[in-house]
């Protein structure tokens, strides 16, 4: 089965579960409850409906309706796990004497109960998404030639739903903290191509000393290569395409690497990669390996004593508790990592994909300062 198939039956199944408890704690009986099925039927197609949605449609409209289905698609996410959550709890409250249990909220109570938490969670979400984390940490070495201050910033997902205030404000973030090279570790865009040329307008504004250097993500390949580096080249990202790269006078090495989409959904195709560019890596430079998945570092990265690996893709699960699924195809989930002398930083990235909401997973854009240390 294809991913969409599986998200597809994963989505429907979802909904089905919170009907149903809907249903049993409202009293519906069987016809009241199947009268309402269609709707629910419509709901969950709802994400595939978006994506044909045609671009000649007027451009706020298009946002706005969007933004509905994939807060309703957070929205779900919670009453569907919050309705489990009432079914255990009330499976063990059970067993004391019903005397000491009638204090848990049942039936109507306990539906609107479950409505005001989610509606808490999904407003905390949305917030959440919007403010920054900055963690920072501090590399020395005596390969950099001068203290240099890297950016990362991934996953920001640029499309329909990301406001130009958001982008504008992202720029100015990223300026304040006064990088001498911004590091783009892949998904800058995420759909409507054909919108994103003020985004990129945005983008461009950013100027550090040593540039703007970035990677292709998965999503990049969804949209399409052409589009997609039609928008790198009017954002000033120089894509970094399974190469390196010698950054002058400064000590450090840029290796880059596409995101093995499609047909090479499998840590080899970085492997590959790696072992094909390892006669280009300079041991007299600091080492800085760009992808968009952790993949490789434990395998290959490491073992080939490159400095630094940073990348994005997991989101750090995004909304909790979904990074415990997260967590099952990556082993790094999120933060940084050391072996020996080389680093590893996966970042929770500064946007989102789906449900526009972060729960227990905060945003960031991260800095690493290289500190030349000429012991």
């Amino acid at each position: 089965m294809t991913f969409f198939q599986i998200a597809g039956l994963v989505y429907l199944s979802m909904h089905l579960l919170v009907w149903a408890r809907m249903g049993a704690q409202l009293g519906l009986g069987l016809r009241k409850w199947l009268i309402g099925l269609p709707a629910i039927l419509a709901l969950t197609a709802t994400p595939f409906l978006a994506y044909l949605i045609p671009a000649a449609w007027p451009q706020p409209l298009v946002r706005i309706l969007w933004w509905l289905v994939f807060v309703w698609m957070g929205t779900v996410f919670y009453l569907f796990w919050l309705q489990i959550l009432s079914m255990v709890l009330q499976g063990l409250l059970r067993l004391p004497p019903a005397a000491k249990t009638r204090w848990f909220p049942r039936g109507p109570r306990q539906l609107l109960a479950i409505l005001a938490l989610t509606a808490i969670i999904v407003l905390y979400g949305l917030y959440a998404a919007t403010q920054w984390e900055t963690p920072r940490i501090e590399i020395r070495t005596p390969l950099v030639t001068a203290d240099t201050r890297i950016v990362l910033v991934s996953d920001t997902h640029f499309g329909v739903m990301t406001r130009q205030t958001w982008v504008e404000r992202l720029v100015g973030f990223v300026d304040e903290l006064e990088p001498d090279l911004v590091l783009l570790a892949g998904d800058q865009i995420n759909d409507h191509p054909e919108w994103l040329n003020p985004k990129a307008s945005a983008m461009a504004r950013l100027a550090p000393p040593l540039g703007v250097f970035g990677v292709l993500g998965n999503h990049e390949f969804y949209v399409g290569l052409q589009t997609s580096r039609t928008f790198h080249n009017l954002a000033g990202i120089r894509l970094l395409r399974n190469e390196t790269l010698i950054l002058p006078d400064t000590g450090i090495q840029l290796i880059g690497i596409d995101d093995p989409t499609w047909g090479y959904m499998d840590r080899e195709f970085m492997i590959r990669h790696l072992d094909r560019l390892t006669p280009e890596l300079s041991p007299d430079h600091f080492q800085i390996l760009l992808t968009h998945r952790p993949w490789a570092w434990d395998e290959k990265a490491a073992p080939l004593g490159i400095h630094l690996m940073v990348a994005g893709h997991t989101h750090g699960g995004q909304i909790f508790p979904f990074h415990w699924f997260v967590g099952m195809q990556h082993k790094y989930l999120a933060g940084h990592f050391q072996q020996s002398d080389s680093h590893l930083f996966v970042t929770t990235g500064a946007g989102t994909w789906g449900p526009p909401l972060r729960v227990g997973a905060r945003p960031e854009v991260v800095v690493i300062d290289l500190i030349r240390d000429a012991n």
